[in-house]
């Protein structure tokens, strides 16, 4: 035996009523911290968390741990997956949209589709994304789940046209800062007004 901890068939109720993940089977649980949080150690290769939680340590077994047993990482995808079907299956069961179904399905005004797009520009020039991204399946995924009846740009879009627009609305913005003040002054940190003040 390597040291793991055989699964029990008993889900251990918590305080507060919620169920117990069976994931903390295969872990020695520390002392409580105070805060309702616990350590946790993984009975095969004593990785040790400072606060055990239920998704990381799930990972661990299917990913990390070179010495858990075959039969417990099966055990653990298999509970994976069935939470995952279980999952699926609720969010599949009614056909009638629900409200927020029927809202997102909604075409979108003219201004609100700008007010994303302003928002996708800044996105990917702050972080400095790359452009090809808004192109990927995923990104598009994460995006239509967000608001379906939104229709993405294509790169060059955003990152011409689109991008464009931006740029000349703020410099205009900054023009018409620069245009109201009086004896202004360029100095190494940028512009100064007579007061002192940056802008």
């Amino acid at each position: 035996m390597s040291g793991e901890v055989e699964p029990d068939n008993d889900i251990e109720i918590k305080k507060g009523g919620r169920p117990r993940a069976v994931i903390w089977n295969f872990f020695i649980e520390g002392p409580d911290q105070g805060d309702g949080h616990r350590s946790a150690i993984c009975s095969a290769c004593n990785t040790t968390w400072k606060r055990g939680k239920a998704s990381a340590m799930e990972r661990h077994i299917l990913l990390d741990c070179k010495k858990v047993k075959t039969e417990v990482r099966e055990a653990i995808r298999c509970i994976i997956e069935s939470r995952n079907k279980s999952q699926m299956s609720r969010n599949t069961d009614d056909d009638q949209k629900t409200l927020e179904e029927y809202y997102d399905a909604l075409p979108l005004s003219e201004e609100k589709r700008i007010k994303i797009e302003l928002s996708l520009i800044r996105l990917f020039v702050c972080c400095g994304l790359s452009w090809r991204l808004v192109e990927h399946p995923y990104f598009v995924e994460f995006i239509k789940e967000l608001r379906s009846a939104y229709n993405l740009p294509n790169r060059k879009t955003l990152s011409g046209t689109l991008l464009d627009n931006e740029i000349l609305r703020v410099n205009t913005e900054i023009y018409q800062l620069i245009k109201k003040e009086k004896n202004l002054t360029l100095s190494i940190d940028g512009w100064t007004s007579p007061a002192g003040k940056s802008l």
